[in-house]
């Protein structure tokens, strides 16, 4: 039998996706091989949002739902995030955000987090007021009215681990009309990105005035 070549690696690492600013600029992200099943948000949109909200991540506490390989959450790590939960419940995509994690030498400054984005185990380590929530769901759960609906309602549950001024940023592939009313928050502020780039932001409601 002849030597066999290498193993080929479930993993890339030096393609489009970098961090596009901060401390880690042009650090690249390793992502799956193959057909990418993170659906990373495109450099573009992920510049307008973080531009929108500049000076935001100055030690900022951040929770990333859905992070995939850490597009949105390292790039708050980069531009001055403290603290920052990564959570992704994929295990090989997982293994990937760890790999970018380590090799990024900032894992004192992000609590990783196997565990569904969509249940209780994903808020259950926070320990601190967050300043901004990524949601950046998979499209083909939220192009049905029950995924949209359980995206919603942990939108919802965020709002009690957010500070009074905070912003939560939802990007979804379409909306009607001005997007999805979420309880405990006024919004969203909409911008469009492009195709399937509807980038919803919501700040938490002000507690009503006891009579």
């Amino acid at each position: 039998m002849g030597a066999s070549g290498p193993m080929p690696q479930p993993y890339s690492i030096g393609g489009m996706l970098r961090i596009i600013a901060g401390e880690l600029r042009s650090r690249p992200l390793a992502t799956p091989t193959g057909r990418d099943r993170t659906r990373p948000m495109g450099s573009r949109t992920r510049e307008a949002v973080f531009n929108v909200l500049r000076g935001w991540f100055d030690d900022a506490a951040v929770l990333d739902l859905f992070a995939g390989v850490g597009t949105l959450g390292l790039e708050a790590v980069s531009r001055g995030a403290s603290r920052v939960w990564l959570v992704e419940q994929d295990r090989e995509v997982h293994d990937l955000l760890r790999r970018n994690v380590e090799s990024m030498g900032v894992a004192e400054r992000v609590q990783l987090v196997r565990a569904d984005a969509l249940g209780e185990v994903a808020l259950a380590t926070i320990d601190r007021p967050l300043d901004v929530v990524f949601m950046d769901p998979p499209f083909e759960l939220v192009r049905t009215a029950e995924g949209l609906d359980r995206v919603l309602a942990q939108a919802a549950r965020c709002r009690e681990r957010m500070k009074p001024r905070s912003f939560l940023v939802l990007r979804l592939p379409e909306i009607e009309g001005d997007g999805p009313v979420i309880p405990g928050f006024v919004g969203p502020e909409h911008r469009q990105y492009g195709a399937e780039q509807h980038v919803l932001l919501y700040c938490p409601r002000s507690p009503e005035p006891s009579a």
